[in-house]
């Protein structure tokens, strides 16, 4: 074929806007040979597709992680220190914003607690749903104002007009005997069942170490992250610790855990991982390893770490 019909297939598509049928009507060629030549031209660099939008970097770097990574889809946040807001705040609109697109589709979101957890809630505006429910998928801290598993709950269930089930319980307890007979009591059990069923959950990522808010809490003694981090602790989600292939660590700790496992978390159709922070690096890094996640909110800065690793 010559190149200056190439050209004048390609200028067609492109510039005119005209569809592969009309061109191969125009050039008497079928619409399968102009798809050929189109994807020929690009591939040897006659044609080059710009797209001219400040947003561009970022969704680049979105598609590549969600690729990399192989999960349903990345949203890159890009910080501005000078908008006035807080950057756990700025995270934590674009991942209330999210949640509020999509909430319509499901019937069950499954709720944790956290420091960004608390902003999603902060930020997310007053929405009607139908017949939506809330349960915690997990015990609470009980001393972190506004971080705590029951409060968001009763938070998320007023601005979403949804019914919220909560536990009444720490996340984490002294023995495995006192787990045991807290699962038994029916307010907790019927809570965790329905967890169970939750068709969508966000959560953050926790650090091993004594600033994290099952330490701050006192939950979690401060020699129990050397403890940890011996067993290959990288991350925890709702209390419950993984290594760097998202594998629980540390049996004895998982027995005294009131909330579902990471299996359990693992077969909810839509889990969001809302995270920031070089910090979470290794545990976002053992989420997305583990099959923990299916879609990332992240900052730019972090977001930049995961492609460079």
């Amino acid at each position: 074929m010559r190149e200056r019909d190439i050209v004048k297939i390609c200028y067609l598509f492109y510039n005119e806007g005209m569809s592969q049928v009309d061109i191969g009507a125009k050039m008497e060629m079928s619409r399968w040979k102009v798809g050929r030549v189109i994807k020929d031209a690009r591939e040897r660099g006659l044609v080059t597709i710009s797209i001219n939008h400040p947003q561009v970097d970022l969704t680049e770097t979105e598609i590549k992680i969600a690729k990399k990574f192989g999960i349903k889809q990345t949203i890159v946040v890009g910080i501005n220190e000078f908008s006035g807001e807080s950057f756990l705040d700025q995270i934590g609109i674009v991942g209330a914003q999210y949640l509020a697109s999509i909430i319509h589709r499901y019937r069950i979101l499954g709720v944790t607690w956290g420091l960004t957890m608390s902003h999603v809630a902060k930020k997310l505006s007053k929405i009607e749903t139908v017949q939506l429910e809330l349960a915690q998928i997990g015990g609470g801290i009980g001393t972190i104002e506004g971080t705590d598993n029951p409060a968001l709950t009763m938070m998320l269930g007023q601005k979403m007009s949804a019914d919220a089930h909560v536990i009444q319980a720490p996340i984490i307890v002294r023995n495995k005997s006192i787990r045991d007979t807290l699962f038994k009591e029916n307010k907790i059990r019927e809570t965790l069942e329905i967890a169970k069923k939750a068709d969508i959950v966000m959560f953050g990522v926790g650090l091993v170490a004594p600033e994290s808010l099952l330490w701050q809490s006192g939950l979690l003694a401060p020699n129990e992250a050397t403890t940890l981090k011996k067993a290959g602790a990288v991350g925890a989600i709702c209390g419950r610790f993984f290594n760097d292939h998202g594998k629980q660590c540390w049996q004895d700790l998982a027995d005294r855990t009131i909330g579902l496992s990471l299996n359990e978390l693992k077969m909810i159709k839509h889990k969001i991982l809302i995270a920031m922070g070089k910090e979470k690096l290794q545990g976002i890094l053992g989420a997305l390893k583990g099959d923990l996640v299916d879609v990332l909110i992240v900052d730019m800065d972090t977001a930049q770490h995961l492609l460079d690793t």
